[in-house]
C-alpha cells in the first residue's frame, strides 16, 4: 500500500519529535535544542540532539541522525510505512485506503482490527465481569499487579461458543476476518465458534505493539481442550518462529543494558519484567528458532538463555546454543535451580535472587561441561570424548576466527588436549557445517578482497556554510549565492546535489522543509549531510566558527558574502596554478606560452577586483 505524500506530510506535522524522543531518550533542553544520551550507541557523555523546530534528531557520537518516521524505524526496527502507520494512529490521523489494490496489505489490516478488537473485549471481560474474576484471581495469585495487568494487556474470554462473534460482528467486523485472525474454528457443518472459552488470556505482540495473536491458559478442570496452554494458529499476521513474547515492553531496557534474557513462558517474562528485571523476552514454549535470534540479533549480540533446570530445559538449551553462536551471539546461561522457573523464583525469592544467578551465568562451555558432569560422561575416555567433541562442535559454529581460537584455546587447558587435534576436530565439524549449508553451491572463483569503504571526505568549511543557508531557507542570502557564484567553482558535489534539490522543492512548492527532504533523499551519505549541516557544530577556524554563529544569529547575508569571497578567491587561486604549470610546459617544449601569460595576467586582475570588493 502507498501512503499519499500529502498524509505523510499532515503526519508529520501533527507529531512533535521531541515528545516521540522524549518517550525513549531523557531530554533536557540546551539552547534551541534538547540534549540526551543516544539510544543507538553506550555513551556516558550526552551526544544526542533533537532539534524541535527542523524536528529532527542527530547523534554526533554514532552519525545516526534524521526525522520522526527514521527515529520510530530505528528504535522500534520497523519499515518505514510501519512507522508512518503507527504514528498515524497517535496523531489520530487515518490513512487514506489508497491500498485497496493491495489485497494482502488490505487483509491484513483487518485482521489487525479483529484481533485489537478481541484484546479489548477480553481486557473487559477480566476486569468487569463475574465469570473474569477468576482469572483476574490467578493473576493476583501469581503476583501481578493491577499496573501489569493493564501495560501487558491481559483478559479473560468468557466461556460462551459464541460470545466474541456476536461482539464482533455487532461491531461491524466480518465472520471470514475473525476466521483468519485464528479468534474462531468452523466446525464440520459449516458453522463457527469462538476459539477461547474460559481461558486467562496472554495477548502476543510485534515488536511494534500490535496484536497478532494470544496465549491461553486453562481455567477450568472441565476445558474439552486438555493442553493447560493453546495459541492462536499461524496467520497471515502471525508466524510463531518469528515473534518473541514481551519484545514490545523490553527493548528499550534491552537496548540500554546490551543484553537481552530469554525465558520459556509468558508468567516467567512478566514476573521479571514487573520486578525490574526488564531486558526479557520469552520464547513461548516453542523452541528457539533463527528467525527469533535474528529479531533479538537487531537490540542485542549478548544473549542469556534462562531455562528450567530440569533434563527437558537443558536440552533446550543446548539446542539453543548453536543456533544462537551460528548468529554471532555471545551467550550465556542462568541454570536455574531444580524445579524453579523465573516466575516461581522471582515470587519465592524475590528479584535479589534472581539477580544473583544472573550475574553467575556460565558461558556456553561451562554449561555444556557441567551437564555432561553431571551425565557421568567425564568418568570415561569414550565419555570424555563425546563431551568435548560436542563442545567444540559448538565453537565450530562461531563465525569469528579469533573468538575460536580462543575458545579451542581454553577447551585445550582444561581438558589436556593438544591444540593442534582440537583444531582438526574443529575444522572437521566447519566442513561439514558448509557442505549442508551450501550442498549445491558451485566451487568458487578465487577473487581480490573487497577493500574496506572509506569515509566521505569532508566538506570544505565555506560550501557547508552556503549549504546550511539553503537547507534553512535564507532566500535572500540564497539569492545572493545564486547571483555571484558559479556553480563550477563548488568544491563538493554533495553540495551542488542538496542546493538543487532545495531550489526545486522551492519551485514546486515554494517552501523547504529539512524532515520533509530527509524522506526523499534515498542515499544513506546525503541523509547524514543533511542533519550534520544543520545541527552540528563543527571544529572550524575561529573565523568560520563565527560565521556558524552568524546563520545562527539570523545574519546570513554576512555568511553568503563571506563564503562566495572564499570559494572565488580559492576557483581563482586553482584556476592560477594549473596555469602557471601550462605555461611552464609550454616554456620547457618551446612552444608559444603568450596566451598563458595573458591568462595569468587576466586572473591576477580578477584576484585584485575580488579583493578590491571584500
Amino acid at each position: 500500500m502507498r501512503i499519499p505524500e500529502q498524509t505523510i506530510d499532515d503526519i508529520r506535522r501533527a507529531i512533535d519529535i521531541v515528545e516521540i524522543v522524549g518517550g525513549v531518550v531523557k531530554l533536557k533542553r540546551r539552547g534551541k535544542n534538547f540534549l540526551g544520551l543516544c539510544p543507538f550507541h553506550q555513551e556516558k557523555t550526552p551526544s544526542f540532539n533533537v532539534n524541535p523546530d527542523m524536528q529532527i534528531y542527530k547523534c554526533f557520537g554514532c552519525g545516526k541522525g534524521g526525522n520522526v518516521f527514521q527515529f520510530v524505524m530505528e528504535t522500534e526496527r520497523v519499515s518505514f510505512v510501519e512507522a508512518v502507520r503507527s504514528l498515524a494512529e497517535r496523531a489520530g490521523i487515518t490513512i487514506p485506503e489508497e491500498g485497496k489494490n493491495d489485497p494482502a496489505q488490505a487483509e491484513s489490516d483487518q485482521i489487525y482490527a479483529a484481533l485489537r478488537f478481541a484484546g479489548n473485549l477480553f481486557f473487559e471481560h477480566l476486569t468487569k465481569t463475574d465469570e473474569g474474576r477468576s482469572a483476574l484471581t490467578y493473576f493476583q495469585r501469581r503476583g501481578f499487579t493491577e499496573e501489569t495487568i493493564r501495560t501487558f494487556g491481559l483478559g479473560y474470554s468468557l466461556n460462551m461458543w459464541d460470545h466474541l462473534l456476536k461482539k464482533a460482528t455487532d461491531a461491524g467486523l466480518k465472520q471470514d476476518d475473525l476466521l483468519k485472525a485464528g479468534l474462531l474454528r468452523r466446525r464440520d457443518d459449516g458453522t463457527v465458534y469462538d476459539y477461547f472459552r474460559g481461558r486467562a488470556m496472554f495477548p502476543i505482540l510485534t515488536s511494534a505493539g500490535r496484536v497478532v495473536g494470544f496465549g491461553a491458559r486453562k481455567m477450568r478442570d472441565d476445558d474439552p481442550i486438555q493442553g493447560k496452554y493453546i495459541n492462536s494458529p499461524e496467520t497471515p499476521v502471525y508466524s510463531k518462529s518469528r515473534i518473541l513474547f514481551g519484545l514490545s515492553h523490553a527493548k528499550e531496557s534491552i537496548r540500554k543494558e546490551d543484553a537481552v534474557l530469554l525465558v520459556e513462558g509468558y508468567a516467567d517474562m512478566i514476573s521479571l519484567f514487573q520486578a525490574g528485571v526488564q531486558n526479557v523476552v520469552a520464547s513461548s514454549g516453542t523452541a528457539l528458532t533463527e528467525e527469533q535470534l535474528d529479531l533479538l540479533g537487531r537490540y542485542s549480540k549478548n544473549l542469556v538463555l534462562v531455562y528450567d533446570g530440569d533434563s527437558a530445559g537443558s536440552q533446550a538449551t543446548i539446542r539453543g546454543i548453536d543456533l544462537a553462536l551460528e548468529k554471532d551471539l555471545d551467550v550465556r546461561i542462568v541454570a536455574l535451580p531444580q524445579g524453579e522457573d523465573p516466575d516461581t523464583l522471582v515470587r519465592k525469592q524475590g528479584a535479589k535472587a534472581f539477580r544473583e544467578l544472573l550475574a553467575g551465568a556460565v558461558s556456553f562451555i561451562d554449561f555444556k561441561a557441567s551437564q555432561y558432569v553431571r551425565m557421568g560422561l567425564f568418568a570415561t575416555p569414550e565419555g570424555k570424548t563425546k563431551a568435548v567433541r560436542s563442545i567444540v562442535k559448538s565453537i565450530a559454529k562461531i563465525r569469528d576466527e579469533l573468538k575460536r581460537s580462543f575458545f579451542i584455546k581454553d577447551v585445550a587447558e582444561r581438558y589436556g588436549v593438544y591444540e593442534s587435534i582440537l583444531l582438526k576436530e574443529l575444522e572437521q565439524w566447519r566442513d561439514s557445517d558448509r557442505r549442508l549449508s551450501r550442498p549445491f553451491e558451485p566451487a568458487r572463483q578465487e577473487t581480490q578482497p573487497v577493500p574496506e569503504p572509506t569515509a566521505p571526505a569532508e566538506i570544505p568549511a565555506p560550501e557547508r556554510a552556503l549549504l546550511k543557508i539553503f537547507l534553512l531557507g535564507h532566500r535572500d542570502a540564497m539569492e545572493y549565492v545564486l547571483a555571484n557564484l558559479n556553480e563550477a567553482d563548488l568544491a563538493d558535489a554533495r553540495v551542488t546535489t542538496l542546493i538543487h534539490m532545495v531550489l526545486e522543492s522551492v519551485e514546486r512548492s515554494g517552501a523547504f522543509d529539512v524532515a520533509t527532504a530527509i524522506d526523499a533523499i534515498e542515499d544513506p551519505h546525503l541523509k547524514d549531510v543533511v542533519t550534520d549541516t544543520v545541527m552540528r557544530r563543527y571544529e572550524l577556524s575561529s573565523a568560520w566558527e563565527e560565521m556558524e554563529k552568524e546563520i545562527e544569529a539570523e545574519d546570513p547575508m554576512k555568511v553568503a558574502r563571506d563564503a562566495v569571497m572564499t570559494i572565488r578567491r580559492r576557483a581563482i587561486h586553482n584556476a592560477m596554478n594549473e596555469n602557471q604549470k601550462a605555461l611552464k610546459e609550454a616554456q620547457r617544449l618551446g612552444g608559444d606560452s603568450s596566451a598563458y601569460l595573458q591568462t595569468q595576467k587576466d586572473l591576477l586582475h580578477a584576484l585584485k577586483e575580488l579583493e578590491n570588493r571584500a
